[in-house]
């Protein structure tokens, strides 16, 4: 009786309040499985969640809400180390929350059990999804690169899940066998001609590496503006390294390590590559990169020793692109002649805190304190929950991997 009134109450309210003031004040602060219930009420709020103004303003609370909640998405994949082409059936997606801002202490114990929460379990039964992957993000969405030509792009808020069509093939995967390893893709939104884009580029010839190579590069637009299939792009000046492309508001940008490294820009307006200025540091293999502040900042991680980091900043509307060096990390503790890989993951909104992904924990990092560090997840303690309702660990090994990446719910549509 109580719940009958209580959905009398509730159904008396929502009809003295205009459709248009409940969808844009009251249905936009609502998460992405609600929403998808809330569908189903009638056309107006159908058509009024569907809408580009409602889309964009989700994403705005949904990028404020990090800050009081930060979480990071979190993909877990078993690798099988004799076989680097091997595949599987699913993949999944979870969601992990972090310690909430607050006094900062040098090294807390993280906790014994993290929860991760299923946000999205999806299966390709019919060719499979390589166990290798690499995965990268824009705006709650996710794009898969595979050890294949095949790419995949999801949502996991709403549950999107689409195998893009086959690009051109990648003879750089004709001659590699050594692990790990995953020809890069990026994702982004071309603000120009307003829709979300996916970029990867692959050798025509492959010789190693070197000035000999022909290398070639496309992009693929979804939704709307997609015409279905891969475009040719102007090439790369200089072959591809093996380092993660950044994604800002105005470009992408790419490694370039031969004949000497190099960072190359891919301009989302004029669709044209020029070589822009690296952070005046030495180079790394495990070098990282990640786009601050919404797009507007470049941070540069440089690792200048074994368990030692630069972190660098540029504006990204520069062209000149004039590096600053904001702080340096000293991992605590590091493991004497292991080479860590501090993967920048995501940044809160007040720009000070670094949250990144170095041998199996997470970090958080206040760039503001001189690289003041706290450790608050182990990646082993995690505890990742399946579709059935049975859960499982995924012990750091040479033979599974922890992807790591922002967390933003969105409803941005794929198709």
């Amino acid at each position: 009786m109580e719940k009958r009134r209580r959905r009398i109450t509730v159904t008396a309210a929502a009809s003295i309040i205009p459709d248009d003031l409940l969808v844009s004040e009251v249905l936009v602060r609502l998460p992405a499985r609600s929403l998808a219930r809330c569908r189903c009420v009638c056309r107006s709020w159908r058509a009024g969640i569907a809408a580009a103004a409602f889309v964009r303003r989700h994403l705005e609370l949904s990028r404020a809400a990090q800050y009081h909640h930060p979480s990071v998405l979190a993909i877990p994949r078993r690798i099988d180390s004799l076989d680097n082409r091997a595949t599987c059936e699913d993949i999944s997606f979870h969601r992990l929350l972090l310690p909430p801002p607050g006094p900062r202490r040098r090294a807390r114990a993280p906790p014994e059990i993290v929860h991760a929460e299923l946000v999205l379990e999806k299966a390709w039964p019919d060719e499979g999804i390589t166990r290798l992957i690499d995965p990268a993000h824009c705006d709650g969405l996710v794009a898969v690169a595979t050890v294949t030509d095949r790419v995949f792009v999801c949502n996991p808020a709403t549950g999107e899940f689409v195998a893009l069509p086959l690009g051109s093939h990648n003879a750089e995967l004709d001659h590699y066998d050594y692990d790990n390893f995953v020809p890069q893709v990026a994702l982004g939104f071309d603000r120009w001609r307003k829709h979300y884009v996916v970029a990867r580029y692959f050798y025509r010839t492959y010789a190693g590496g070197g000035q000999d190579d022909d290398v070639g590069h496309e992009v693929f637009a979804l939704g709307a503006g997609g015409g279905g299939s891969w475009e040719p792009t102007q090439d790369p000046p200089h072959a591809v390294g093996v380092q993660r492309p950044m994604c800002t508001r105005r470009a992408f940008y790419w490694h370039a390590d031969e004949p000497e490294p190099r960072l190359m820009r891919f301009g989302l307006r004029d669709r044209a590559f020029a070589v822009v200025r690296r952070p005046p540091t030495g180079w790394n293999p495990v070098d990282d990169m990640l786009d601050l502040e919404d797009g507007s900042k470049l941070c540069y991680v440089h690792a200048a020793a074994d368990a030692s980091f630069q972190v660098w900043l540029a504006d990204d509307d520069d062209e000149e692109l004039r590096w600053s060096l904001r702080c340096r990390i000293d991992l605590l503790d590091p493991d004497p002649g292991v080479q860590y890989n501090l993967m920048p993951v995501a940044a809160a909104d007040d720009g000070d805190t670094l949250v990144a992904h170095a041998i199996g924990t997470l970090w958080k990092y206040d760039m503001g304190n001189q690289g003041a560090e706290e450790a608050v997840v182990e990646m082993h303690n995690v505890m990742y929950g399946r579709r059935d309702g049975s859960k499982f660990f995924l012990a750091q090994s040479f033979h599974s991997e922890h992807h790591i990446l922002p967390y933003i719910e969105s409803l941005v549509a794929i198709a």
